[in-house]
């Protein structure tokens, strides 16, 4: 029997996990919608090599009112959405109070509803819907004073994914966390180096997280071979967290 299609969507999939996601899911035959902010060009390129595979949605998650409007950016895509990624998402100083809800906004608010959106969704179809989030280490273990904020926002992100699937669990509705450390790549560079410094320190490993470990997590919990694991938080950490 052929393998079915799925048609998955991405928030942040112009960052470092989620150009590599893409990436994974064109290879395997699946239909992908890509949400980006900015760093457009590498999208468009998939887009460019890919089309029947590739489509593109845009939005700025620091204004959660703007969701509305993206979700029927993707249904007019696509009016059925098997998985959804939630892989948007920044690390930034706390500077002034704009800033922390900049990254409340983008860690917690709208990523909850893009989340809220696609369980009516699934709902309404009467689907076993698939939803990852990225949540992280930080949640449970914390961060230096500067980067309160991404912490919070990430406990916030992962405390509501557990709730959403454990209220929907007799839909057929599968809620999944992933929980990595210190992750390679441009968001992990762009921390201050003293706390870069610190997070390397606490890896027993020695090493951040590879993108690609990340990526095959996902890549597990999106095929729906685990619907029991639904609830739970799928840590990524290198020994230097356990819980």
């Amino acid at each position: 029997m052929p393998k079915k299609t799925k048609v998955i969507f991405i928030a942040g999939a112009s960052g470092d996990i989620g150009i590599a996601l893409v990436k994974n899911f064109i290879r395997k035959g699946d239909f992908v919608i890509c949400h980006y902010a900015n760093n457009k060009e590498a999208l468009e390129k998939l887009q460019t090599e890919h089309p029947n595979h590739v489509a593109l949605v845009t939005a700025d998650l620091s204004k959660p009112e703007t969701i509305n409007t993206l979700w029927d950016a993707i249904l007019k895509i696509k009016d059925q959405i098997d998985v959804v990624i939630n892989s948007a998402g920044i690390e930034e100083e706390d500077t002034s109070f704009e800033q922390i809800q900049n990254t409340m906004n983008i860690n917690y608010l709208s990523p909850r509803l893009i989340c809220d959106h696609v369980i009516e969704h699934f709902k309404g179809k009467k689907i076993p819907g698939i939803i990852v989030n990225i949540g992280s280490r930080a949640a449970y273990r914390g961060l230096p004073k500067g980067y309160y904020t991404y912490s919070d926002s990430k406990a916030a992100l992962t405390r509501y994914s557990q709730n959403a699937a454990k209220e929907n669990a007799k839909e057929g509705i599968s809620v999944y966390v992933v929980a990595p450390g210190p992750v390679e790549g441009k968001m992990f560079q762009g921390l201050r180096e003293d706390v870069r410094t610190q997070c390397l320190d606490s890896m027993p490993t020695g090493q951040a997280v590879k993108v690609q470990e990340v990526v095959d997590m996902i890549d597990l919990l999106a095929s729906g071979k685990v619907p029991s694991g639904t609830g739970g938080v799928f840590d990524l950490m290198g020994a230097s967290w356990t819980h």
